[in-house]
């Protein structure tokens, strides 16, 4: 498994994370999606390439997704695997995930 990866094409708002999300780099992880939904606008992000995500990295998508709230960023995770959102599920957290 690789760490955590996010590319982003700053004039569309689109963005792709892959490799993994999880406890061992879920504050690096948090940092870069925070840095990304700066910007304002509307971000979309691929998660389909990622590997594998834990509860930690569930974590930061949803406080990520309150962030972005909070700043008025429009934001939509795209390709969660299935994995992600069972967990979601699981959690009774599925609803604050924007899909």
């Amino acid at each position: 498994m690789s760490g955590f990866q996010l590319s982003a094409t700053a004039e569309t708002g689109a963005c792709r994370a892959g490799g993994e999300l999880s406890f061992a780099n879920a504050v690096q992880a948090h940092a870069e999606l925070q840095h990304l939904i700066t910007v304002g606008g509307k971000v979309s992000i691929d998660c389909g390439a990622l590997e594998r995500i834990d509860s930690a990295g569930l974590a930061v998508l949803l406080d990520i997704v309150a962030l972005a709230r909070a700043q008025g960023t429009e934001l939509r995770y795209v390709n969660l695997p299935a994995g992600v959102l069972r967990l979601a599920r699981l959690g009774g957290v599925e609803s604050l995930l924007p899909v």
